[in-house]
């Protein structure tokens, strides 16, 4: 069985030619070597000659994947192998969507589980490293001033690995629950599911200064993601044009 990818996000306060350059440049600074790295603490890392390189305290260099794509500021894509034959390798996407002018939303999307020797084990490993890796990544952005407004958000919901119709499932009641705090709150535009395929979306407005918190939200606020029902991934969205009734 194919194991879908793994999508973990996060917003930092920069516009994404910052963001790019920080996760790019700066890896070294800000990647947690101690817990996930080869030769652990006092190693560090970095992109050289197209290629991702963890060098140890004595010098010795491990490989972790090859730039596939290189596009600044909005797209990275790599290999991914830290530490072993490059042949197993993975593939890491890390895309840069500008929410405002001065805020970005990461993604970073792992995927070509088969290739390791226990394609579910390893994915749950990485399932909980990501997020950790992307938190320092997130606290070593230099902040800018951010100006005051809304923003739209698209949340699209997918089913997860093995949930054939999520909405027949038990866990999913908390979905709707879900949604029913953001129409109460006041930021919820609309939200339905694409008929007979599983998916859905949500369309939200907050303030700019709460996409952070409604990114956590998304992902850990609802119990039938954090439940393995579905799957969520926000994206920032460009309103160029509304109805009448909406302002």
């Amino acid at each position: 069985m194919i194991l879908a990818p793994i999508r973990r996000q996060t917003v930092v306060p920069a516009p994404p030619d910052r963001a790019f350059e920080v996760f790019t440049e700066r890896i070294g600074a800000w990647w947690p070597m101690a817990r996930h790295s080869v030769h652990g603490a006092g190693a560090t890392v970095a992109f050289r000659d197209g290629r991702l390189i963890e060098t140890g305290p004595d010098g010795a260099e491990v490989e972790w994947g090859t730039v596939l794509t290189w596009e600044p500021p909005y797209r990275l894509r790599l290999t991914w192998n830290p530490g072993y034959d490059a042949a197993r390798a993975s593939e890491v996407e890390v895309s840069f969507a500008p929410v405002t002018e001065t805020l970005t939303m990461v993604t970073l999307t792992h995927r070509d589980w088969e290739r390791f020797t226990d394609p579910a084990a390893a994915r749950d490993e990485y399932r909980k490293g990501w997020p950790l890796v992307l938190d320092g990544y997130t606290a070593d952005v230099p902040a800018e001033p951010q100006k005051d407004g809304d923003v739209w958000l698209v949340l699209m919901h997918t089913p997860a690995p093995g949930v054939a119709r999520p909405i027949e499932h038990s866990g999913f009641r908390g979905h709707p629950e879900f949604l029913t705090r953001l129409r109460d709150r006041g930021v919820l535009v609309a939200a339905g599911p694409f008929p007979a395929s599983g998916e859905g979306m949500a369309v939200v407005r907050v303030p700019a200064g709460e996409v952070g918190d409604l990114l956590t939200q998304a992902n850990s606020g609802d119990t039938s993601v954090t439940g393995d029902v579905l799957e969520v991934r926000v994206r920032p969205w460009l309103v160029t044009i509304t109805g009448s009734s909406l302002p």
